[in-house]
């Protein structure tokens, strides 16, 4: 009989209420995890089968269709305005790309005295922002009303319960605790951080990386050059970070940023990983676009991170700049590749 990694700890029992704003797949684990720990969750989604799949079923039709939802404790609506008017704690799964247009009719106070915490992996291309600094400038939030909760994750692993390590960051150290405690269980382990915007960023760069990752696989890449692939890309990240957060000393090695980049490069399940090895097997970008049903955040990120370099920072990052030509400039894919690897250390 195989080992069962399960962990042992004190679960305070919530008596804040949350609401979950998206219905991919993420949205859905997240929405599986609370269900089990709350006696009721608040759930926005925009897709009228998904309501009527998790009131009838238990489960989400469209995306990660295997996670068991306690239909008895969630409240599924696709009525935003009233969802966020219920919860106290709003934890936000909406695409990067979709986040400006699902909001666009939202009044400015509407999540006044309200803490908003993002699960979304991604910047949003029109301004590009992150997500807790787009709260900040679209609804004034407060930065101590803001938080996130990363991985390393993957929600298919989360829909079998498998033992997961979450990180929850937020400047405000009671709101990361509280955050914690509506995600703990017992195969959701929740680790606290101050690092917000250097875990946010990293959250946003490990889809990039993995898609370029995906791209080297899908051109035969063994293990011997992802190696060396790996390392560099941590260098870059490095780089990147350390301007971006301000932050010179960020654990590299934990979790929220090595484990987060690690499980997004080499997982099966990795959206981005296998975007970019579709790129790499010689399929265009508009073909691999049409084919995948679920956002792969790296794709959009690439092009925000692309240009806020070219017009802030000004930093030498030879994989995002490579992966940037090969999806939105079209250059030669062995061409650019070739030129890359000579500048590998």
């Amino acid at each position: 009989m195989p080992f069962v990694f399960e962990f042992s700890q004190k679960v305070t029992v919530p008596t804040c209420k949350v609401a979950v704003l998206g219905g991919g797949s993420w949205a859905t684990a997240i929405v599986k995890i609370l269900s089990t720990n709350m006696k009721k969750v608040y759930w926005w989604v925009r897709e009228p089968e998904i309501v009527e799949g998790v009131r009838n079923f238990g489960h989400n039709p469209l995306y990660l269709n295997e996670a068991e939802l306690r239909q008895s404790r969630i409240s599924v609506s696709n009525n935003l305005k009233l969802i966020i008017k219920k919860a106290d704690i709003i934890v936000i799964v909406i695409p990067s790309a979709y986040l400006d247009g699902s909001f666009s009719a939202l009044p400015e106070n509407i999540f006044e005295g309200k803490s908003v915490i993002s699960a979304t992996k991604g910047m949003l291309p029109e301004s590009m922002e992150t997500v807790t600094t787009y709260m900040r400038n679209r609804f004034h939030l407060p930065e101590e009303r803001l938080g996130i909760i990363v991985g390393p994750s993957h929600a298919e692993e989360i829909a079998r319960e498998r033992l997961t390590y979450l990180t929850s960051a937020s400047s405000n150290a009671q709101l990361a605790e509280d955050v914690a405690n509506i995600f703990r269980n017992r195969y959701v382990i929740v680790n606290l951080s101050n690092d917000m915007l250097g875990i946010e960023f990293n959250v946003v760069l490990k889809n990039i990386y993995a898609l370029a990752a995906g791209i080297f696989r899908g051109m035969g890449a063994g293990d011997n050059l992802m190696a060396v692939f790996n390392a560099n890309c941590v260098r870059e990240m490095l780089r990147i970070i350390a301007v971006v957060s301000d932050n010179k000393a960020c654990d590299m090695a934990s979790a929220p940023y090595l484990g987060d980049f690690l499980v997004t490069t080499y997982s099966q399940y990795s959206r981005n990983r296998n975007f970019g090895f579709l790129i790499g097997k010689g399929y265009s970008v508009v073909t691999v676009r049409m084919e995948m049903k679920m956002v792969a955040e790296g794709y959009s990120a690439t092009k925000c991170v692309y240009q806020l370099n070219e017009n802030e920072y000004h930093l030498d990052l030879p994989i995002l700049t490579a992966t940037y030509r090969i999806l939105y400039e079209r250059v030669s894919l062995k061409a650019t590749i070739k030129k890359l690897l000579d500048q590998f250390k």
